[in-house]
C-alpha cells in the first residue's frame, strides 16, 4: 500500500512529531510510506515556547516540508502533488483546531482529484481543551470530507461521534516508547542530575495551565508535612506564566523539595530523568490521552494520573498506577504518602515489564490498516 502520513515531524519539537517518526518508521515495514511535513508550523507569534525546534536531528526519516500552516497557496499546491501520486491511503494527522483550514483543503484536493485514495484522520485531540465556535466549524469542516478514523482514547471516540453520526473508525491506545535511551542505575541517574532523596517524583513534559503542575505543587505543600525524604524533580519548558509558579513555589515553602529544569529535555536526556524517578504524576485538569504514560511505561514507572479524558484507561488500577480525582493535591498527596516509602511503586514496576506489552506498535498500525480495509 502506498500511503501519505501529513502531520509534523522533526525537525519540530514534541511528543506528536516524536511519534509521527516512530509510527513512519513501523509503516515503513510493510508499505511504502511518504512523510508530508509542514515548512512553517505554527507562526513565531502564536508560539508560546521558546523553540519549534529540536537541537538536532531525530531519525533519519524522508520528508517532505510542503504545507504552511498560514498560506493557503501551500495548502492547495500539496493537495495537488499529493493527487497526482495517487496514494492508496492520506492519514491526516489532527491535535488542533488551528490547522484545520489547511488540512481541510489538502482533503479536499485529493478527493477530487484522486477519488481513489482513502482519507483518514489519526486523532489525538479532536475538540481542543479551550473549546471555540470557529474551531468546531473548522474542525467539522476537516471531518467531512474524511472517510475513516483511528482514535487513542474513549474521550476522543466520543468526541468524533459528536461530529460524525455513523463514523469509521478503529480505537487504538498510544504506544509505548521503543527509541529513547536504555534505563540506566537509578542512583546514577540521581547523582547526575544532582538529586539526594531517597524518593524522586517526576513530572515530565511541557507546562500549561491545564496540566496541573500547580496542583502538584500543593500536593507537595501537604506531602512535605508526611514525608521528608522525597524531591520533586520536574523537566519542562513553561508555556504561559512562569511566575506564577514560581511565585508559588515560594509561597508553600518547597523550594528546597523541588528541582524544576525549565526547558526542553532533548531525548538523549530523556532517560536520566526517567531513571531517577520512582513514580510519574500527571494531575491534568483535562485530557484526551497523554505520551508521558507511555514514556514511563518504556522505563517501568507506574503513574499517577487524574480521572480525566482516556488517561484512566491506560492504567491498571493499583497495578500499573493510581487514578486520582482532578484538581485534589490532597488526594495526590496521601496516594503519594502511602505508596513512596513501601516499596509500592517499586513493585508495580516489576508489573509494567509485562503489562506494557500491550501497548505495541504493530497493534497501532494494525488500527490503521484495519479502518483503511473498512471504508
Amino acid at each position: 500500500m502506498q500511503i501519505a502520513l501529513i502531520s509534523v515531524a522533526p525537525p519540530y519539537r514534541g511528543g506528536i512529531s516524536k511519534h509521527t517518526s516512530i509510527l513512519a518508521g513501523h509503516l515503513s515495514k510493510k508499505h511504502s510510506v511518504d512523510l508530508i511535513n509542514y515548512s512553517r508550523q505554527y507562526p513565531d507569534f502564536l508560539f508560546p515556547g521558546k523553540s519549534q525546534y529540536l537541537d538536532g536531528k531525530m531519525g533519519n526519516l524522508p520528508g517532505d516540508r510542503w504545507i504552511d500552516s498560514i498560506n493557503p497557496l501551500s495548502w492547495f499546491k500539496t493537495g495537488n502533488k499529493l493527487a497526482e501520486n495517487r496514494y492508496d491511503l492520506a492519514i491526516f494527522r489532527f491535535w488542533n483546531p488551528f490547522f484545520a483550514p489547511a488540512l481541510g483543503i489538502i482533503a479536499g484536493v485529493i478527493k477530487k482529484k484522486s477519488p481513489s485514495t482513502k482519507l483518514i484522520s489519526l486523532c489525538d485531540n479532536i475538540l481542543p481543551h479551550e473549546r471555540t465556535p470557529m474551531g468546531n466549524f473548522f474542525t467539522n469542516y476537516l471531518f467531512q470530507k474524511l472517510d475513516g478514523h483511528l482514535v487513542q482514547s474513549s474521550q476522543t471516540e466520543g468526541e468524533l461521534h459528536e461530529i460524525i453520526k455513523t463514523p469509521i473508525y478503529e480505537k487504538r491506545f498510544h504506544p509505548v516508547y521503543d527509541t529513547f535511551p536504555e534505563k540506566i542505575d537509578k542512583n546514577t541517574a540521581k547523582k547526575k542530575l544532582g538529586l539526594k532523596a531517597e524518593n524522586i517524583i517526576l513530572y515530565f513534559g511541557i507546562i500549561r495551565d491545564y496540566k496541573g503542575f500547580d496542583i502538584l505543587l500543593k500536593a507537595i505543600a501537604e506531602l512535605k508535612n508526611r514525608n521528608t525524604d522525597f524531591h520533586l524533580l520536574a523537566g519542562g519548558e513553561c508555556y504561559g506564566n512562569e511566575e506564577k509558579y514560581t511565585k508559588l513555589i515560594s509561597d508553600l515553602g518547597i523550594s528546597n523539595y523541588i528541582t524544576w529544569d525549565n526547558r526542553y529535555i532533548p531525548d538523549s536526556e530523556v532517560t536520566d530523568y526517567f531513571s531517577a524517578a520512582d513514580v510519574v504524576t500527571l494531575p491534568y485538569r483535562t485530557a484526551s490521552q497523554s505520551g508521558i504514560t507511555q514514556i514511563a511505561y518504556s522505563y517501568d514507572l507506574p503513574v499517577i494520573v487524574t480521572n480525566v479524558g482516556g488517561l484512566p484507561e491506560i492504567v491498571d488500577e493499583g497495578k500499573s498506577g493510581f487514578t486520582i480525582s482532578p484538581e485534589n493535591p490532597e488526594e495526590l498527596a496521601v496516594v503519594l504518602a502511602e505508596n513512596l516509602d513501601n516499596s509500592t511503586f517499586f513493585g508495580m514496576s516489576k508489573y509494567i515489564t509485562t503489562f506494557k506489552e500491550k501497548f505495541s506498535w504493530n497493534h497501532f498500525v494494525d488500527g490503521i490498516e484495519t479502518v483503511y480495509k473498512r471504508i
